[in-house]
């Protein structure tokens, strides 16, 4: 019984395919910027209440060198929402006029564009599968 234990603990453990999955990569693709300076920030979300202004899952600046900007993400699998927003002037925050309406270019995942309120996770909402994805969101 020794020998067969100690036989079980020379061979090599394998992980269960499910306990870590493979990573694979979202693309976003940011249209539409106007100025070329400043900083576009692309934040990827997963599920919560709070969304957009709740802490991102993972988030990127990019210089606004171009008409377009272009960023990865390597990631599980899942549902996922992105927000955007291009700090034209750099002081590393979205300014808002008044009611909090913003000042800056911005856009989300599913280009969805609200009309009198943030928008929430579920209208911008998007399943990443195993094969990767590339998005594309335009700036309003």
């Amino acid at each position: 019984m020794l020998t067969l234990l100690s036989l079980l603990a020379l061979l090599p453990s394998f992980s269960h395919p499910s306990a870590n999955p493979a990573k694979v990569t979202l693309t976003v693709d940011v249209q539409n910027i106007r100025i070329q300076k400043g900083a576009v920030y692309v934040a990827l979300h997963k599920p919560s209440e709070g969304f957009p202004d709740s802490k991102p899952f993972e988030g990127k600046k990019i210089d606004a060198s171009g008409k377009s900007v272009r960023t990865t993400f390597s990631v599980e699998p899942g549902t996922y929402a992105v927000a955007v927003y291009h700090d034209e002037n750099g002081n590393g925050k979205m300014d808002k006029k008044m009611f909090g309406i913003p000042k800056e270019p911005y856009g989300f995942s599913n280009n969805f564009r609200p009309k009198f309120s943030a928008p929430k996770f579920g209208d911008c909402q998007f399943t990443l599968g195993e094969g990767g994805k590339e998005i594309s969101i335009k700036l309003e």
